[in-house]
């Protein structure tokens, strides 16, 4: 018991100011604060530049941070404790003496004395009256046309040409923003017979970028046996099987060779696929969403198409090209 007195009293104390010093970059060690105590995350694989899974930042509050992620607070168990954290308690305002004002007595004021309204006055205030009651009665008769409803326009999903088939490299993907102007989409020609794949091979295909899981911007892998394969910067040592999708956020797998169904990670159902037309020229079209609704657009898991055309275009501009 001594020894962890010991211990505990020479461990340093940090403040918020004390730990921006500490922020991982350009060499420098990197210092967060969970629970009281501060670790030495620099050599964490994971937390690069201060930044976690492209999410998370060194000085923000991991206790609420920790609650959202897959994992436990019993990661940081890994890493050596070297200090406390100090919280700063906000002051108090300080409150001016209040000044007491001399009472100053006021006279009695007497009451208005009430005076007879001019016939002149009379004969306008009636006339003003009378105008008022016609008004209202007029305002009542064209009432019911308030209610007449706004015409509205028929949700439809946009048809764009995405790119031509003789543009694309086999399993290097583009990104090209539909139904809307901010969600990003992958398409690929990954080399095989894919579901739901259009051009000659049934083979090209195309998903949203948008995970599933909390809404980060996954990457593409194409198989580790092929040449150019390069892991993801999270997890280096990963090795895809086939060509797919990967959230460095938490860690969300999506085969795009069956529709993007999840293979890994915390993603509760596939991204949404675009679906694509194919024409006798080689160009390729974008010219609906399949379902689930893309991640944030309408309630989880919507799968009516209806409602998914009804979401999915909510909360942006739809793309005209």
């Amino acid at each position: 018991m001594k020894d962890a007195n010991e211990r505990k009293a020479s461990l340093k104390e940090f403040t918020v100011e004390e730990l921006k010093q500490f922020d991982g970059k350009d060499g420098r060690p990197l210092y967060v604060h969970f629970g009281g105590k501060v670790y030495d995350l620099s050599n964490s694989n994971l937390w690069i530049q201060g930044i976690h899974m492209s999410a998370h930042r060194y000085n923000e509050n991991l206790e609420v941070a920790i609650k959202g992620a897959p994992h436990g607070e019993e990661v940081l168990s890994r890493f050596p404790i070297i200090g406390e954290f100090k919280a700063e308690l906000p002051k108090a305002p300080v409150t001016p003496a209040r000044i007491e004002k001399p009472v100053v007595e006021k006279p009695v004021e007497q009451p208005p004395q009430p005076q007879l309204m001019e016939r002149r006055d009379f004969l306008k205030l009636v006339a003003a009256a009378g105008g008022a009651v016609t008004f209202a009665a007029l305002a009542s008769s064209l009432r019911p046309l308030s209610f007449i409803p706004k015409s509205t326009a028929v949700l439809a999903w946009p048809r764009i040409k995405i790119i031509n088939a003789s543009q694309l490299t086999v399993l290097k993907p583009i990104v090209f923003n539909y139904p809307l102007d901010n969600t990003p989409n992958y398409l690929v020609d990954v080399g095989q017979k894919a579901q739901g794949g259009v051009g000659p091979n049934s083979s090209i295909v195309a998903f949203s970028q948008i995970c599933q899981h909390l809404g980060c911007f996954y990457g593409f892998l194409q198989p580790s046996s092929t040449a150019g394969y390069t892991p993801p910067s999270c997890n280096k040592s990963f090795k895809a099987q086939y060509p797919q999708g990967y959230c460095c956020c938490h860690g969300s797998q999506y085969d795009f060779l069956e529709g993007a169904k999840v293979i890994g990670g915390p993603a509760p159902r596939p991204v949404p696929q675009v679906q694509l037309e194919y024409t006798s020229t080689g160009d390729i079209y974008a010219v609906s969403m399949g379902p689930p609704t893309i991640f944030g657009h309408g309630p989880p898991g919507t799968t009516s198409p209806s409602l998914v055309l009804q979401y999915d275009l909510q909360g942006g501009s739809i793309v005209t090209g």
